[in-house]
């Protein structure tokens, strides 16, 4: 994603994939690019080193490429 850091103009955080996907929506709707991610990060609320999931919404002035899958490049 270095090629389309000069694009970014956010990141936001979220807890559930309900309200990433309003996120992207709303991007949509301004004409804007997205790259969604999640990932799993400690959970705070908890002391028994439990994870959580975590959303991840990049908002670009224009829509990113595509990163090329490696296993897609294999075959």
């Amino acid at each position: 994603m270095a090629e389309n850091d000069t694009n970014l103009l956010s990141t936001h955080f979220f807890d559930s994939a309900a309200e990433a996907t309003e996120a992207v929506r709303a991007a949509d709707l301004l004409g804007l690019g997205v790259a969604l991610s999640n990932r799993l990060v400690p959970d705070t609320d908890s002391d028994d080193g439990s994870f959580v999931e975590e959303w991840v919404v990049d908002i670009f002035s224009a829509v990113p490429e595509a990163e090329a899958d490696a296993e897609a490049e294999v075959a």
